[in-house]
């Protein structure tokens, strides 16, 4: 008999008793046939509509993931084999980007604290955080699941430091104002309003005061965050980084040189996107973003665009094309770093509330201390015993607020009466544990 037959006399005796899709299971189980595995992209769910493969609540962080399983070339994206044979984004913190960030912020102090003609275009730190932030955000696009998903993980990240690190300025103004700078006066209206204003880039056109003079960059990151928002809302996101770049574009060529807009930001957010593109392995809209940003940037230059932070300038530009290299490299050989670059990483790690907390207490410090700028000794305090107390302060808002409470407020943010429900369920479920361990010690024999 073949064994075609003895196939066919085997799904015949097992089709009445257990029916003929059992039949089917129970032989391709028996002869160890296997189903043929379709390969799909992590990004994307079985409808091709973009997925969070993070736990709900918590955004993916940003980075190249490092190269664990396989590979799917035809997407760029990396997979990892999950426990159960799922292909899954690996999901770490990127040690170069991060180290990236901790170079922008100590560009930035040190643009701030000491007087030498050497960081004098320090405030070019800013700039390299425009363009990670354009890499990050558009891993975070690709992975929120809508639009107001999206905006909620951006909420949820920068809200809980923007809060604190507020308070705390606001607090050293209140309680010494004879050591504020001129015109750099806060209030407790402007305070509260603050957090509303920015992520609503102020729909009530309230004149409000910013905590602090390194606030204004904020401004310029919730523009292109709502921006994406608005992007995704329309169902636009496979495009975004096209629309981004026609946006600009109009907006440049529209605009008078000697008028003052944020658009002149907006190449190095392009410029970060595009190196996530590279990265994706969407090799032409990378290329073309990258040129893009590349082309305004120098348009500004030629026509002598004014901007009042960052003056335009030939060492501006060349900013844009080395950090836009040096994202790309960071982010594709991340891997290859050594294990002791994650210590000057961790400067990056807590570089946004460092960032919030530096410029005006910072200064207010080293005028209440009476340090000065000429002495050896006023240099070393500016360049690094100020930065490393504001840095524990720093770390002290990350650990005992970013980290415990960025998931929890995402979440809440995303979905509330979601959250709230699960917040029920977990109280009904701590408590009837706690009922179940009340009985089991009453009734123990040992007392």
């Amino acid at each position: 008999m073949s064994d075609a037959t003895a196939t066919v006399d085997r799904l015949v005796r097992i089709r009445d008793r257990d029916g003929l899709c059992a039949a089917i299971t129970k032989v391709l189980v028996a002869s160890r046939v296997r189903p043929r595995q379709t390969r799909t992209s992590p990004f994307l769910t079985t409808q091709g509509t973009a997925r969070d493969s993070s736990p709900p609540g918590e955004e993916r962080r940003c980075g190249y993931p490092e190269i664990r399983g396989t590979v799917d070339t035809t997407k760029g994206a990396v997979l990892t084999r999950g426990k159960r044979g799922e292909n899954h984004l690996k999901s770490e913190r990127s040690v170069g980007i991060d180290c990236l960030r901790a170079i922008a912020i100590i560009w930035v102090l040190l643009y701030h604290f000491v007087p030498l003609q050497v960081f004098n275009r320090g405030t070019f730190g800013v700039l390299l955080f425009f363009i990670i932030s354009g890499y990050c955000i558009a891993f975070s696009v690709e992975t929120s699941q809508t639009a107001w998903h999206f905006y909620a993980k951006r909420l949820g990240r920068l809200v809980p430091g923007l809060v604190v690190c507020g308070l705390l300025t606001t607090l050293f103004k209140y309680f010494a104002p004879d050591l504020v700078e001129a015109g750099r006066g806060m209030n407790w209206l402007s305070y509260f309003y603050m957090p509303f204003g920015l992520a609503t880039l102020n729909v009530f056109q309230k004149n409000y005061v910013l905590p602090d003079g390194a606030y204004w960059s904020l401004v310029v990151e919730f523009q292109f965050y709502v921006f994406c928002f608005l992007m995704m809302a329309l169902g636009l996101r496979q495009r975004l980084i096209a629309l981004l770049c026609a946006f600009v574009v109009f907006r440049t060529v529209t605009t008078s040189t000697d008028y003052y807009t944020t658009n002149d930001f907006f190449p190095f957010f392009i410029a970060g996107m595009s190196v996530a593109a590279l990265i994706r392995g969407r090799t032409g809209e990378g290329i073309a973003g990258i040129v893009v940003a590349f082309s305004v940037e120098l348009y500004h230059l030629k026509f002598h665009v004014k901007q009042p932070s960052v003056p335009i300038e030939m060492y501006r530009s060349l900013l844009l094309w080395t950090g836009t290299a040096l994202v790309y490299v960071t982010a594709r050989y991340d891997f290859l770093l050594p294990r002791a670059f994650r210590a000057f990483a961790f400067i990056g790690v807590i570089s946004y509330p460092l960032y919030l907390i530096h410029q005006d207490v910072g200064m207010m410090i080293l005028q209440w201390a009476h340090v000065g700028s000429e002495s050896t000794t006023d240099l070393l305090i500016r360049a690094f015993v100020l930065p490393t107390f504001l840095a524990c302060i720093a770390w002290l808002v990350y650990v005992l607020v970013e980290k415990p409470t960025i998931k929890p407020l995402t979440a809440f943010l995303a979905n509330p009466l979601d959250w709230f429900r699960r917040w029920q369920t977990e109280g009904v479920r701590y408590q009837t544990t706690d009922r179940s361990a009340e009985v089991s010690r009453q009734n123990s024999p040992v007392r």
